[in-house]
């Protein structure tokens, strides 16, 4: 069959056109049946008009995150209008797959490797299903529909490779993944819904030749790439190999302070950098104790002791950033316990320990148990007119763009960044690193606060237009 796959993007999402990493979800799908015949079209990295609706395709996939919804259906309905079978899928379609049914022929929930393959066989012989699972989640929701739901999670020991040459734009981060699945399961997040809280490993084996065959840099998105206790071992022994590759990579990826808190979580974060690991990008989400024990993250910051909360978070940074690994924080602001003086020791905290401070407005996402707790409670606000849908008495609309460009002005001035690099040099210098690297990884560091800062302008453009 001819298959057109499609990542849609919103006019005004930060990603847009400044958009470095190659998506991975395209690629994976095609990979898992490439007996068939796919075009892909990024719009993080495309125009509108690159749209080709005069294909002739038998399948059309649409992935999309929450930004992206509301296009997302509005190219579904236009479609659905040729012959084309119409699927859609992504982290919002697993999130709130009902919804997206209206606009689509097939629903696609959770992970799509195994699923896919099914998919397009049933749509072949004419027999396809409504919604197409993979996923631990519970399916009394889709009572009244024809669903097809594999019986367990996936082994991705052996993951199909990635059909990644399709995409026309060149990317300067390829994707790729070691593990899925996520134990924390925080309350605000998808991510142990659609893939579970037990871990899934990738063999070493399966990982080393696909970035044998990457450029220079590579973003490794595991939702933590030092691992937890259970598997140490596994993310040590990944980076002896990756470090053990003769052409030189750099890469980055996200992580969990819990590591630096821990004696083989620590060689797990020397030997990452030693592989090449460059940033990392951290998800502290408060430095306010309050906000922390009741979003129950303590289990993924590596605090024993909430009294000297900033104290240990200062350590867990701190042992990162002498291995030479920039950091950036990202923080929720708009939680319970928030003020406008609080973002502001924030920021403060931010810029004494050298990380790149993100901070964004709290947003309560479909198909979590931290937006139907907020629904249960009639404290979601209409998304479409204000920068957060969670009802926070301390902070008005204003309050939340007024810290954002606070954090622009102060972060991200040349002065603060050109001094985030030299503490990072200085960092680099006492590691003995060749000057081949040190110039390498000062430059992934500058152009990373670069990124940040745009989107961050970006950001700001959108909530006030949508309050405008």
């Amino acid at each position: 069959m001819r298959i057109y796959l499609i990542v849609v993007s919103g006019e005004l999402d930060p990603l847009r056109s400044v958009n470095p990493f190659m998506p991975l979800s395209l690629p994976l799908l095609a990979g898992s049946a490439p007996e068939h015949e796919y075009v892909f079209t990024d719009f993080l990295a495309e125009d509108e008009d690159a749209l080709d609706f005069n294909g002739q395709y038998h399948v059309v996939g649409i992935s999309y995150r929450v930004s992206a919804e509301k296009k997302a259906f509005e190219m579904a309905d236009k479609f659905r209008q040729t012959n084309a079978v119409v699927v859609l899928g992504g982290p919002q379609a697993s999130a709130a797959p009902l919804k997206a049914k209206k606009h689509a022929d097939i629903v696609v929930v959770g992970e799509a490797e195994k699923t896919w393959p099914q998919l397009l066989y049933d749509v072949q012989h004419n027999k396809h299903r409504d919604f197409y699972l993979c996923t631990p989640g519970p399916t009394h929701y889709f009572e009244g529909f024809n669903v097809y739901k594999t019986s367990e999670m996936p082994d991705i020991k052996a993951t199909p490779t990635p059909i990644r040459y399709l995409y026309k734009k060149k990317y300067r981060f390829d994707m790729i993944y070691a593990a899925r699945g996520c134990p924390i399961d925080c309350s605000f997040c998808h991510v142990s819904r659609i893939y579970g809280t037990k871990m899934r490993f990738r063999s070493h084996e399966d990982i080393i030749p696909e970035i044998e065959n990457f450029g220079r840099h590579f973003f490794l998105i595991d939702d933590s790439a030092f691992g937890r206790k259970n598997c140490f071992d596994y993310y040590l022994q990944l980076y002896k190999r990756i470090a053990a590759i003769p052409k030189k990579r750099f890469w980055i990826g996200q992580g969990n302070l819990d590591a630096a808190a821990d004696e083989r979580g620590r060689e797990v974060i020397q030997q990452a950098a030693r592989s090449g690991l460059s940033y990392v990008s951290v998800g502290l989400e408060s430095v306010n104790a309050d906000n922390i024990k009741k979003t129950g993250i303590l289990p993924k910051m590596g605090i024993t002791d909430t009294e000297v909360l900033l104290e240990q978070l200062k350590q867990n940074i701190t042992f990162i950033q002498q291995e030479g690994i920039a950091v950036s924080a990202w923080f929720t602001i708009g939680l319970e316990h928030d003020t406008i003086d609080s973002c502001r020791d924030t920021l403060e905290f931010c810029l004494s320990t050298h990380v790149f401070p993100v901070l964004n407005p709290i947003q309560a996402l479909e198909g979590t148990r931290f937006f139907e707790e907020l629904k249960e409670a009639d404290l979601l606000l209409e998304q479409d007119t204000n920068v957060s849908n969670v009802k926070n008495v301390s902070m008005s609309n204003e309050d939340f763009i007024t810290i954002m460009q606070e954090v622009l002005d102060k972060a991200y001035s040349k002065k603060i960044m050109t001094q985030r690099v030299l503490y990072y040099f200085r960092k680099l210098l006492k590691k003995n690193v060749s000057f081949f690297e040190l110039i390498h990884r000062l430059i992934l560091i500058h152009f990373t606060q670069l990124k940040l800062k745009k989107v961050l302008k970006y950001e700001i453009v959108r909530f006030k237009k949508r309050l405008s």
